[in-house]
């Protein structure tokens, strides 16, 4: 079989499009919390307005306090970090989904070149879907970094408020 520039580049489009394929998953973005087992209808029902958070200067947030400038309890403040960690996830399911959409684009546009190989249109259509997989997946790649460094933050900060809770507990049993 002669290969020329378009079944080469034809081929090599395939390829990425089917690895990219491969390691992306189908996640749905709205399966995430019930596949969690994590109670977030109760973060539903709270809604944001009651707690609020004072913003500091490394962009990390600080000591978490209620509108009236009380400290929050333990149960609030592991809540809140539980919510914020599912929030994190629930985004990076998002973006798997955009990308798992961008990577669906792409093999569509090949198998509708590989119907017709000398259409030229169809053959600049997929280089265009091309670069814009390539462009999500620099984004994805950014904001899945920023979103993981979020998610460890606030698996430590949850850890933390809950051992201090753990520890209060414990003193006030003995």
């Amino acid at each position: 079989m002669v290969y020329n520039k378009k079944s080469s580049l034809l081929l090599l489009i395939c390829f990425v499009a089917l690895v990219l394929g491969i390691s992306v998953s189908s996640a749905n973005p709205e399966e995430i919390p019930s596949k969690s087992g994590l109670p977030t209808p109760l973060y539903r029902s709270m809604g944001s307005h009651t707690l609020e958070e004072i913003p500091s200067k490394s962009g990390l947030p600080t000591p978490l306090y209620r509108s009236m400038g009380q400290p929050l309890t333990d149960i609030e403040a592991i809540e809140l970090h539980q919510r914020r960690y599912i929030d994190a996830a629930n985004n990076i399911a998002k973006l798997f989904y955009q990308l798992d959409q961008k990577v669906h684009e792409v093999t569509q546009a090949a198998k509708a070149l590989s119907a017709s190989p000398d259409n030229e249109r169809i053959l600049f259509q997929l280089l265009y879907k091309a670069r814009r997989m390539e462009n999500a997946q620099k984004s994805f790649n950014n904001k899945y970094s920023q979103l993981k460094a979020k998610m460890q933050y606030e698996l430590r900060s949850f850890i933390d408020a809950n051992n201090v809770f753990k520890t209060q507990q414990d003193n006030i049993k003995n």
